[in-house]
């Protein structure tokens, strides 16, 4: 199985197809088999890489006493390991956040940003409500969108399933300590306006993170905002589909400017 060691973590990960590099980036208590759906539509066009992020998936647990490692450091070093330059990144919520702090420390040093289900200011966490949770997941009523889930009874299982693994059983045994800073970094707000790469926005219409989605866009001038209507915190995989168009014109919109 491929492992990469990074900040002494162990961190699976996945590499399909060749060509232009996308490296996706999973969201919290989920995995990179979250991506597998999307993978199938991008290995015949590009180099697609998916990796368990540290205390997630196939990756290690960091030590119970410590902080959670950085994981912008992480996906650094992933880059450098794979010899990744200039690489697209596709990401969701906690993925999503890590490539918008990734891009504010390296603001010119991807080709594109496809970033779903975060914005910036994160609203607090008492506003969003309570969330029914199962082996730390979100169930389909916060993820996806009811008349969807309906229709897809087996995406939703599957998707559900994607968290269930000893990494994930020992997390929720004895949950690990957040990175300081990681959600909440003063300085983050005002970098954000530096980023120079491309960026695209795409956001569940009744996500609890639509209007900080758009007041991303807001501060980063040259964003592009996509709303997809009647979907939720998952609208990647809710509206498949159009997620892949994106990536795909995000890479078209950049190979036409070489």
């Amino acid at each position: 199985m491929p492992f990469l060691s990074i900040n002494d973590s162990d961190i699976f990960y996945t590499d399909h197809g060749s060509g232009r590099p996308l490296v996706l980036l999973h969201g919290r208590s989920a995995s990179g088999a979250c991506w597998d759906w999307h993978i199938d539509r991008l290995r015949d066009r590009y180099r697609v890489i998916a990796f368990d992020s540290v205390n997630h998936g196939f990756s290690s647990n960091s030590p119970i006493d410590q902080p959670e490692p950085d994981r912008v450091a992480e996906l650094e070093q992933l880059l450098a390991a794979l010899e990744i330059e200039r690489p697209v990144l596709v990401g969701q919520s906690m993925g999503s956040m890590t490539s918008l702090r990734w891009a504010a420390r390296h603001p010119s040093e991807a080709d594109a940003l496809v970033l779903a289900g975060m914005g910036w200011p994160i609203p607090p966490v008492e506003s969003i409500g309570p969330a029914p949770l199962r082996d730390g997941l979100w169930l389909e009523s916060r993820n996806f969108n009811e008349a969807w889930a309906a229709k897809h009874p087996r995406i939703v299982a599957q998707y559900s399933r994607m968290r269930s693994t000893a990494t994930a059983i020992e997390t929720s045994l004895r949950p690990r300590v957040s990175m300081p800073g990681e959600w909440s970094d003063p300085a983050f707000g005002g970098q954000l306006a530096g980023i120079k790469s491309a960026v695209t926005l795409f956001v569940g219409a009744d996500d609890f993170m639509a209007d900080p989605v758009r007041s991303l866009g807001a501060t980063i001038p040259h964003a592009r905002v996509i709303v997809a209507q009647d979907a939720h915190h998952n609208a990647y995989v809710q509206c498949l589909d159009e997620f892949v168009e994106l990536i795909d014109e995000a890479i078209a919109a950049v190979e036409e400017r070489v």
